[in-house]
């Protein structure tokens, strides 16, 4: 299976392969994470058979996973940026926020819509706004993205019913109750830092969104808008149904309302009920459209994208696949038993692993696995010190955010951005937001646990 050496040597190597590929060759992200799976396990001695199995497994699940949430996500975002509803709830953004503060607004969208929805689901529904604002505002749309995805990132984290956060909850045995209202407090600074460092990455990386209409200003300007609560429906209905079933799944008890709840809620028809909203209200807008949605129709343009954002977003699930299969998860545990250093034992354990394996709620469900034998000799046996244990944890997990990740490729090519600039800026950014997390833990843990 390959020595420790030679593990870390490949990983180390796949992510050179992969920034080499995507910033200074430009070469599609696809083909360069399918290079940089290759590179890992040839370089790790991982047998080919069980690379090439590891890879179509981690494709084929992240693409059932998520591959029909985009191609939902990604024809109502048509439809709403097309019926001018984007528009409509950009100007009610704004309303709020006023311009200035438009990449706010989004941030505490992120942060509020990632506690029931994942928040792949959720950057692929907000993204339209995201770019109707930046078309509007004339702020960066690297500023935009940034933004509304570390908001998103920040609940994600720390605050159940998110499905990594739940699950550390329950292997430590914390207070859920507790960990919700600590983590969504953490998770405050964690997204304004979020949301400071894209108005920075933004300034240095300015795009504005390429105008997709051919409508000229004029005609714009008398184009006929559907209302505010046509608009926010199709995303609203989804988030509210993803809701009531995540509350529903904490209720113990079985009844035909919660059986159709589970159903609608399940986020696939939840945003296919959200895209059947939007439709209507394109149709509305424009009834003479009757091709909307034949094989040469606006619906067939955005399928179009939607299946080259689900293979990179593949590619990126198989990459994680083929880390999963390799000797690195024993290699790391093995490099980590025994540690007891407090609150910077789960930190670094949840670190290592979500920099080397790309996924968030592997890294802090490892963290806390390896340090539930040792939650006395750490000093979190308190109800307390649970809470502050998981949120180490957490935080840990948090960086590095970066191309092994699906959740950034689902970013960078949904807000169409370059992925050199993504590499800039996502990762860097995401150390930021962990390590003010980290600091918000040592302060709690210093009023909560001494």
């Amino acid at each position: 299976m390959g020595s420790t050496v030679s593990v870390i040597l490949g990983l180390v190597l796949a992510v050179l392969v992969l920034v080499l590929f995507t910033v200074k060759l430009k070469i599609h992200p696809f083909f360069a994470l399918i290079a940089t799976s290759a590179t890992f396990a040839i370089v790790a001695g991982m047998n080919m058979q069980d690379m090439l199995s590891a890879f179509t497994g981690g494709m084929g699940g992240t693409i059932a996973d998520i591959g029909l949430v985009i191609a939902l996500g990604t024809v109502t975002g048509t439809l709403l940026e097309k019926s001018g509803a984007a528009e409509t709830m950009a100007k009610t953004i704004l309303k709020i926020t006023g311009k200035k503060h438009a990449a706010l607004g989004l941030a505490i969208t992120g942060y509020f819509v990632s506690i029931p929805v994942f928040c792949d689901s959720a950057f692929v529904l907000l993204s339209p706004i995201a770019r109707r604002l930046s078309k509007d505002t004339k702020i960066s749309m690297t500023t935009m993205a940034i933004s509304l995805a570390m908001g998103l990132h920040a609940t994600h984290m720390f605050v159940p019913p998110t499905p990594g956060p739940l699950a550390v909850a329950g292997i430590l045995n914390a207070d859920l109750g507790m960990v919700i209202l600590f983590g969504a407090l953490v998770s405050i600074p964690v997204m304004l830092v979020g949301y400071f460092a894209s108005l920075t990455a933004g300034k240095r990386y300015y795009y504005i969104p390429e105008d997709d209409s051919d409508v000229t200003e004029e005609e714009d300007e008398n184009a006929k808008l559907p209302s505010a609560l046509a608009s926010f429906m199709p995303i609203l209905v989804p988030i509210l149904l993803m809701l009531l079933k995540t509350v529903g799944d904490m209720v113990a008890s079985e009844n035909i309302l919660l059986s159709i709840l589970n159903v609608i809620g399940t986020p696939a028809v939840a945003l296919l009920i959200g895209m059947l909203l939007a439709a209507y209200t394109y149709h509305n807008i424009h009834p003479e459209d009757k091709l909307a949605w034949s094989f040469d129709g606006l619906v067939a343009d955005s399928l179009r994208t939607a299946g080259q954002i689900v293979l990179i977003v593949g590619a990126g699930g198989a990459f994680g696949g083929v880390l999963k299969a390799s000797a690195m998860q024993s290699v790391l545990t093995n490099a980590f038993s025994g540690l007891t250093i407090g609150i910077l034992a789960p930190f670094l354990i949840g670190f290592i692993f979500r920099t080397c394996v790309g996924s968030a709620t592997i890294a802090m469900v490892t963290a806390a696995t390896m340090i539930t034998p040792l939650i006395d000799v750490l000093g979190f046996s308190s109800p307390m010190g649970r809470v502050i244990a998981m949120l180490a944890c957490a935080a840990g997990g948090m960086m590095v955010f970066h191309g092994n990740d699906d959740f950034f490729w689902v970013t960078t090519t949904t807000s169409k951005m370059d992925t050199s600039v993504a590499y800039k800026t996502i990762p860097i950014i995401s150390v930021l937001q962990s390590l003010t997390a980290l600091v918000v833990v040592f302060v709690l843990s210093l009023i909560f646990l001494h």
